[in-house]
């Protein structure tokens, strides 16, 4: 019998490495889980690689939300929405259309969204330039619009100049859409999309449009959760939003914000994830409508302060204690460069051992020089939580001195 021929990849070797040593690609042991301890090989880990930047997943109202659509709808509506959707969708959509303006789609995640949406949007005779940090899920998007005869690029990390070269060139060699996909927040290094700039692009340039994944800049930031980008710059008549319910909003899903009804119903008769996946369960649609409810409380408002506040002490701290952070933007996201996987390894493992658990990153997920400690910050955590954290970090920390600053 023949057997797969399975060559594992640097990428396999690299999580493979991680998970002998508990670090990553592991199970916790807890059987309860409030978001903010995680039990590995005994040990209790404060959690800072927590995405759920609200700390709202043990919140009493959206846990009694998943209880009371559970009882009502069951465990599952099993058709597809392509044929009826549940009256819940409808609320949901309600409530995200009056959060971010547009006109929202709600996906089973923010992945699913742009298979579901950027093949169907981005033609044969049109291009994609996506910026050299976008997430793995759009590349992977644009890789079958690839398939399908799309020219893909890459354009230099956040650089409005290049990718305005890149839009002119394109342009002469005679693409008629061309596409630029980018983060809102980058999910590995924290930095910003410089949206203010690129707006101007997209009000310069004719058949130039955006495609930007805000799934870490929504609900801990903007009037209602609105998020980085349309929170700050409200959404561009030539721009398509893309979020997600599994980070802030503490449930399941993904959306797209698209800026014209036609666009929507397009998209929702026509995308390929969305027709042929089954629906998201009743209970997360109820804990989704719960989690967006709250986001029109003075309560979320609160909690917001409360992850704002702790992102400034994190920053502070680690300066104040010679720690090099990739960004000095102001996200919950940190990326503490170290250089090589065999030091990463080693830091995440004396961490674990001291009760910490981050993420790492590395070659191939970052580039080899950007190797290092994924945080993320979370209201779950505490100021002391992190003086703890860098506590235990400089026991093994060496300082990379190449650090990037962007500007915005």
């Amino acid at each position: 019998m023949t057997k797969f021929n399975i060559q594992p990849d640097e990428l396999y070797h690299a999580i493979k490495k991680f998970q002998e040593f508990g670090c990553g690609s592991v199970y916790f042991e807890n059987t309860d889980y409030n978001g903010r301890i995680l039990e590995l090989r005994s040990t209790p880990c404060i959690n800072f690689a927590n995405c759920s930047y609200m700390g709202l997943e043990s919140h009493p109202a959206v846990i009694e939300g998943a209880k009371n659509a559970l009882l009502h709808f069951g465990s599952q509506i099993s058709m597809s929405r392509s044929l009826i959707s549940s009256p819940l969708f409808a609320e949901i959509e309600k409530s995200l259309a009056s959060i971010f303006g547009g006109f929202p789609i709600v996906y089973n995640s923010t992945t699913m969204a742009h298979y579901a949406a950027m093949p169907m949007l981005i033609k044969e005779n049109d291009a994609i330039i996506l910026d050299a940090y976008v997430h793995n899920s759009v590349r992977t998007a644009s890789e079958i619009c690839k398939s399908r005869g799309t020219f893909v690029l890459v354009s230099k990390h956040n650089d409005m100049e290049h990718l305005r070269y890149l839009i002119k060139r394109l342009k002469k060699e005679g693409y008629k859409n061309i596409w630029y996909c980018a983060d809102g927040i980058y999910s590995m290094h924290g930095d910003v999309c410089n949206v203010k700039d690129l707006q101007q692009l997209l009000n310069e340039e004719e058949n130039f449009f955006a495609y930007v994944d805000d799934a870490h800049g929504v609900g801990w930031c903007g009037k209602n959760g609105s998020g980085y980008v349309i929170g700050n710059f409200g959404l561009h008549e030539k721009m398509i939003v893309a979020g997600s319910l599994s980070k802030s909003f503490a449930t399941s899903g993904g959306f797209l914000i698209v800026p014209d009804q036609l666009l929507a119903d397009y998209l929702k008769l026509t995308g390929h994830s969305y027709i042929f996946s089954a629906p998201i369960p009743p209970s997360s649609l109820g804990a989704i409508n719960a989690s967006l409810k709250l986001h029109f409380t003075p309560e979320t408002e609160e909690f917001q302060k409360e992850v704002n506040n702790l992102i400034i002490y994190f920053k502070t701290s680690c300066e104040e204690n010679d720690i090099a952070v990739y960004s000095k933007c102001h996200t919950p996201i940190h990326l503490i460069k170290v250089g090589s996987k065999e030091q990463i390894l080693k830091i995440q493992h004396h961490l674990v051992q001291s009760g910490f658990f981050a993420s790492v990153a590395a070659h191939p997920a970052v580039s080899v020089e950007d190797g290092g400690i994924r945080v993320s910050i979370s209201r779950n955590i505490t100021k002391s939580d992190i003086d703890n954290f860098l506590f235990s970090l400089k026991q093994v920390y060496q300082p990379n001195k190449k650090v990037y600053e962007p500007e915005n």
